[in-house]
């Protein structure tokens, strides 16, 4: 971890490249996989980083480097009550605290929600799909669950 690849010009020179990450396998099951996060699902309209200060951004990036890091059964154990939280502080959010965001509402009511610390009040939401983090929203104040 920690070492970047870099990628070619040259399409053909990128074959081991696409493998090696194929190896990878992004979707797999089981709390002792590797979390990935995909922002695949951020609500832009609802919280964006060009809000987040540089400061709060290279919070985030490290945040980033360090949930790449875990797997899901290390995100889980972070999960406490108030000042027993510690590191990524895991907390299931109930569905009502997003009533006012039109795409969480539309989703399938079997998806559970959750927080992570980014690193003080900031915080991201989203939920679990397979080893993905799906991070649906930015919470840069913590005023989600205030």
């Amino acid at each position: 971890m920690g070492k970047y690849i870099k990628l070619s010009k040259e399409p053909a020179q990128n074959n081991h490249i696409n493998a090696k990450l194929q190896r990878e396998n992004f979707e797999q099951n089981g709390n002792d996989k590797l979390v990935f996060v995909s922002i695949k699902n951020l609500q832009n309209s609802y919280q964006c980083f060009s809000e987040w200060t540089k400061s709060e951004m290279s919070k985030f990036w490290d945040f980033n480097r360090r949930i790449h890091q875990m797997t899901w059964q290390n995100i889980y154990d972070t999960a406490n009550t108030g000042k027993n939280k510690r590191g990524m502080a895991y907390t299931s959010i109930p569905r009502s605290k997003y009533k006012s965001i039109y795409y969480i509402k539309n989703l399938s009511k079997d998806i559970d929600f959750f927080e992570l610390r980014v690193d003080g009040e900031l915080r991201v939401h989203g939920f679990r799909e397979k080893s993905i983090f799906q991070l649906c929203l930015l919470d840069r104040e913590h005023t989600i669950c205030k």
